[in-house]
């Protein structure tokens, strides 16, 4: 059997995020693209116009209106109490993490928001961008792929010089149920009237921050139901046997990535749970993922 590493620092994260977008062919360009437009297309006064810096104090992305919500530092409880049950094997054993602090979107990236990257730099529009069940301004975009995502936060790190990823399982899971290991973001007891799961009735996905009865602890809106949300971790099946109990980030290779967070179409009971964990291949993109914008405070 192959033996998979964990990665065991935050600078190992950082050395090999960006390593691992892989995708050389679509990288190559957009950054290409990225050069032609940002260099030959816009002067330093039109871009100080259009794109402004994170504003610190407020944790706001004033490019796209975008809130995020600073997670302090500190420790919470993280995955399930062994159930007997073989569906939640992946999120056992239950355990104690510390993280370091971090921002994390109230909301997800919407299909206005991302429409601003494809138009400034020629990236292609998502899976289902046309498709009218799915493309309304306020809805979380869906049909981008782990890869899409990440050259998004890309260029928006170069806009604002700030270095934009996607948040890891364990900064998602805090950012959801908080320190008090609860299982849905508002509590203990399922709720359908919470979140946009199949036992709602919608039947389609819904703009964000639709369901303001389900906001997490934090103040997070949508980390149950609607769309699940991509996260930076590979998805392995013993992954809380062997990673760290410190800032962990899972394993440095994998097939899969983390998703989080439930769906429309989802049954929330299970799905929606914060502790929950499901995966799906990187370089595809689902009608039923989103993502959410993150950075290290």
């Amino acid at each position: 059997m192959k033996t998979v590493k964990f990665y065991t620092t935050k600078k190992a994260r950082i050395r090999m995020m960006y390593r691992e977008q892989g995708n050389p062919e679509k990288h190559s360009l957009l950054q290409k693209q990225l050069k032609q437009r940002l260099v030959m297309c816009y002067t330093i006064s039109v871009i100080a116009s259009l794109y402004q810096r994170i504003d610190i104090p407020t944790m706001h992305i004033k490019t796209f209106d975008y809130p995020l919500i600073q997670i302090p530092a500190g420790a919470f409880t993280m995955g399930t109490i062994p159930t007997g049950l073989r569906k939640t094997d992946p999120e056992e054993p239950q355990r104690s993490v510390q993280l370091d602090a971090y921002a994390i979107g109230t909301y997800q990236v919407t299909n206005a928001q991302y429409a601003q990257f494809i138009e400034a730099t020629g990236y292609a529009p998502p899976e289902f961008w046309s498709d009218e069940r799915f493309n309304a301004p306020d809805f979380p975009v869906v049909g981008v792929s782990w890869y899409d995502a990440t050259h998004f936060l890309e260029w928006l790190g170069a806009l604002e010089d700030v270095a934009y990823r996607l948040p890891s399982e364990a900064e998602w899971e805090k950012a959801a149920r908080g320190t008090d290991a609860r299982e849905y973001p508002w509590g203990d007891g399922w709720d359908a009237s919470r979140a946009n799961t199949s036992e709602s009735g919608n039947k389609r996905l819904m703009p964000i921050g639709s369901y303001p009865s389900g906001v997490s602890p934090y103040g997070c809106y949508d980390m149950a139901g609607n769309a699940y949300d991509w996260c930076f971790d590979w998805f392995h099946m013993e992954a809380y046997k062997y990673s760290s109990d410190e800032n962990p980030l899972g394993a440095s290779e994998g097939r899969r990535k983390v998703i989080r967070g439930g769906s429309w179409i989802a049954r929330g009971e299970f799905a929606a749970r914060c502790a929950n964990r499901a995966a799906y291949e990187p370089i595809r993109g689902l009608h039923n993922v989103s993502f959410r914008i993150a950075v290290d405070l």
